[in-house]
């Protein structure tokens, strides 16, 4: 007989245990599931005590992983699946944490570096896409290089070419489909309000805008800041990054960051939106 139950479900992982009294389920993979979708997965391999104390087994029955849900995901149809096995364990009462509490699922939501490893290796993200996945994760910015042909075009046209690139790196991330607005002109200050409509419109997931100017403009990242839950603001001590010309950059709006004064020039923001219906 097979038993089991899952404790705990956020919008980033899921925890709970899974028992075998004839067959040892230690280091077995057991698989998380949003309507058929596979979003994580792990071993069993986690102690507890409090099982032991109660008979099941060596303790030896938990497992806890990052999971990827999409936005539109609902947590409390997550079920948890023995990989290889009709095993299905239901959510008998899913413990979901606060909406003001989930901040840290909510950065991480998708992009925890263990939970983009299980869906490079499942071949469900190139080897480009989790390194810019994981890079926009851990430092807050990311620099995409851009195939453009710029000599004799029209400004519109490679507006239109670096939009298509942001658009594809910014629905990757968002995990959800999105149209892209061009901000031309824009400025440093112009920033925060982009981010305040983000929150809005996208509250499960950071705030990722791309940013490209014809010229070569530089911006100063406080890179990691993004974590810290304080919003923006000036870098302190942040690293130079590159943008414009060849290079797109797409920035979390959460990190710090300070533009340098030839910045006041203005640039282009290419920022999600939900498509219209």
């Amino acid at each position: 007989m097979i038993r089991g139950h899952i404790d705990f479900v956020s919008r980033g992982r899921v925890e709970g245990w899974i028992f075998c009294e004839k067959l040892a389920l230690t280091g077995h993979t057991v698989l998380a599931f949003v309507d058929d979708q596979c979003v994580g997965g792990g071993p069993i391999s986690r102690f507890r005590q409090d099982l032991l104390e109660a008979g099941i087994g060596d303790g030896v029955v938990g497992f806890g992983f990052p999971v990827a849900l999409e936005p539109w995901h609902d947590p409390r149809t997550l079920d948890v699946r023995l990989d290889g096995s009709t095993l299905q364990l239901k959510q008998a009462d899913a413990r979901l944490v606060p909406r003001d509490s989930v901040g840290e699922d909510r950065r991480r939501q998708g992009r925890d570096p263990a939970a983009l490893a299980f869906m490079h290796e499942r071949g469900w993200l190139s080897r480009a896409q989790f390194e810019a996945l994981k890079t926009l994760g851990e430092f807050g910015v990311h620099v995409q290089a851009l195939r453009l042909e710029t000599r004799s075009r029209m400004h519109a046209d490679l507006i239109e070419d670096v939009a298509r690139t942001a658009g594809e790196q910014l629905e990757l991330f968002l995990m959800q489909p999105i149209e892209i607005e061009i901000v031309e002109g824009a400025g440093p200050a112009d920033l925060a309000a982009f981010r305040r409509e983000m929150r809005a419109a996208f509250p499960f997931v950071p705030p990722i805008v791309g940013l490209w100017a014809k010229s070569r403009l530089h911006v100063q990242v406080a890179e990691g800041s993004h974590h810290d839950g304080t919003g923006g603001g000036r870098a302190v001590g942040g690293v130079e990054y590159g943008f414009g010309e060849r290079h797109l950059l797409l920035l979390d709006l959460d990190a710090g960051h300070t533009f340098l004064e030839e910045a006041r020039s203005g640039f282009t923001v290419f920022v999600p939106r939900r498509p219209a219906t």
